[in-house]
């Protein structure tokens, strides 16, 4: 048996494991809202919640697969109702063996002061992956708003696999939005990548 420089032997029991080796997962990656139709998402002075999730996932893919994972697309760009956008959404993850479904999105708050990120898992679940996020996101300065119950939000409830919904900022928040342009799609897509890829 060959091993690649960044490999090595570990001998247990007398069970020999290759370290270095990673395990390349499947995922399948939601840029949330349509671009027209209904279901179009969060807008705020310019800002408009389908484009800067399509932004952030599609680098996001690009960089999983990149590093060798296999990664599906399940975003719909359009829809003539609410209902019909998020069944498409969920079929689309459903019809694909994957180990983990993200669906991407930006909050807002009624009176403009909400700011963070959190994400939503079937009962509140703690999954590594999501916690990871987290942990990326609140490192650049993002407020920590955790992991919440998502029993009742569609994609969740629906998708056969594990899933996260993950809110990345609020985009009617001063704050956030200016994190968010210091980072620009493509650091906020890599503290993504960091969190998922992170053994």
């Amino acid at each position: 048996m060959q091993l690649e420089s960044n490999q090595f032997l570990l001998v247990s029991n007398g069970n020999i494991n290759i370290k270095g080796e990673s395990k390349m997962a499947k995922f399948s990656i939601n840029c949330s809202h349509t671009l027209s139709g209904k279901g179009t998402g969060a807008s705020y002075k310019g800002f408009y919640e389908s484009k800067i999730t399509r932004a952030v996932g599609n680098e996001l893919i690009r960089l999983l697969k990149n590093d060798g994972h296999t990664v599906h697309n399940s975003t719909v760009n359009y829809a003539n109702t609410q209902n019909a956008y998020l069944k498409r959404s969920v079929e689309m993850v459903n019809i694909k063996d994957v180990d983990l479904a993200i669906s991407l999105h930006c909050n807002a708050s009624i009176l403009h002061k909400g700011n963070g990120i959190e994400i939503y898992t079937w009962n509140g679940k703690e999954h590594k992956e999501a916690k990871n996020i987290l942990k990326e996101f609140e490192s650049k300065g993002f407020n920590n708003r955790g992991i919440k119950k998502g029993n009742n939000l569609y994609f969740i409830k629906n998708t056969k696999p594990k899933s996260l919904l993950v809110e990345l900022f609020f985009l009617d928040n001063e704050k956030d939005r200016d994190l968010y342009h210091s980072l620009g799609y493509k650091g906020m897509a890599k503290l993504l990548y960091n969190a998922l890829a992170s053994k």
